[in-house]
């Protein structure tokens, strides 16, 4: 008589965990973890092709049973609405450990189950639609000849050692004059990438991006009123996220603080319509005025199903274009 299988509650360590030795794709599962901060189970598949999707499922689950990773109890309600939801990994303490001791890896010693909790159910969606772009990128990268992508870790090589050592090292501050306010706002991009990838005479073409993804709800552009008051610089909106980029752009900031010759920002949002809006303030607003590059900006719609090396992106003058020419 075949063995029944037991189950396990989804959110509660019950009973006596399994003993585990961790594997190679164990570790590797970690490292996915803990640079995208949380992903979900499918995703996670898809980053193993080779591998049984079940035998991956009940792996994740011993790791989960042991403390190496969390699922964040923000999904809870994914689960109440009733269908089929793929479980959202998260690292837990015992991951976090493993990975700073036995791979030096840059990782708090702070209580990650509490981190865990912490999150909404609004911001765990959010960095799940990061998580879903960058492994998209990862994926389309793998399918093309010589074409890598550069997470932030391995960027942050070439940058300043006290950048390197700072607790979040992907956000800078940015000081800006609008009318005759002075303001500073910290840019946190969802994610700092690169792009590596044959050129010609064997000089690699490099280009490097930050993701800014936009669930919708955010303002564009204020209205008059607040554009041209003093007003604009404490407010939160996209266009005031576009001014702060261009103010970086302009004082050669990514070189500072990245050690890297130029980068774009690439905006993703919910829907063509909303992302001509945005390319059109952008331009109108902050390309025009400022006299930049209209390639310094990037506008497209988040699509799980298009591979981000071959989708068309439009800068702010509607020029369409890809991450990387020709590839």
């Amino acid at each position: 008589m075949a063995a029944v299988r037991k189950s396990h509650p989804r959110f509660r360590r019950d009973g006596v965990a399994p003993r585990i030795e961790l594997t190679d794709d164990d570790v590797t599962v970690l490292r996915h973890v803990y640079r995208h901060r949380f992903i979900r189970a499918d995703d996670i598949y898809r980053l193993f092709p080779g591998r049984s999707e079940d035998k991956l499922s009940r792996r994740l689950m011993r790791l989960y049973r042991n403390g190496f990773l969390d699922r964040p109890i923000a999904q809870v309600d994914r689960f109440r609405e009733g269908g089929s939801r793929a479980l959202v990994y998260g690292l837990d303490s015992a991951g976090a450990r493993y990975l700073k001791e036995k791979l030096s890896a840059p990782t708090s010693s702070a209580d990650w189950k509490a981190r865990n909790r912490a999150f909404t159910r609004e911001n765990l969606d959010h960095t799940l639609s990061v998580t879903r772009f960058m492994v998209d990128l990862e994926l389309a990268c793998a399918r093309r000849d010589g074409v890598a992508a550069l997470p932030l870790d391995e960027i942050l090589k070439g940058a300043p050692e006290k950048r390197q050592r700072l607790p979040q090292p992907g956000r800078w501050p940015v000081e800006f004059q609008w009318r005759s306010a002075r303001g500073e706002v910290h840019i946190i991009p969802d994610a700092i990438f690169g792009l590596r990838a044959p050129g010609a005479e064997n000089r690699p073409i490099r280009t490097f991006v930050f993701l800014e993804i936009d669930r919708g709800t955010m303002t564009i552009a204020p209205a008059r009123h607040i554009r041209e008051s003093e007003a604009f610089v404490y407010r939160t909106s996209v266009l005031r996220k576009l001014v702060a980029y261009a103010e970086s752009y302009r004082q050669e900031l990514h070189k500072l603080h990245f050690g890297v010759p130029a980068a774009r920002v690439l905006l993703l949002t919910t829907s063509a319509a909303r992302a001509e809006a945005m390319r059109s303030a952008a331009q109108e607003m902050v390309i025009n005025p400022m006299k930049l590059p209209p390639g310094l900006f990037l506008f497209g719609v988040q699509d799980s199903a298009a591979d981000p090396l071959a989708q068309e992106f439009f800068n702010a003058g509607a020029v369409p274009t890809r991450l990387l020419r020709d590839h």
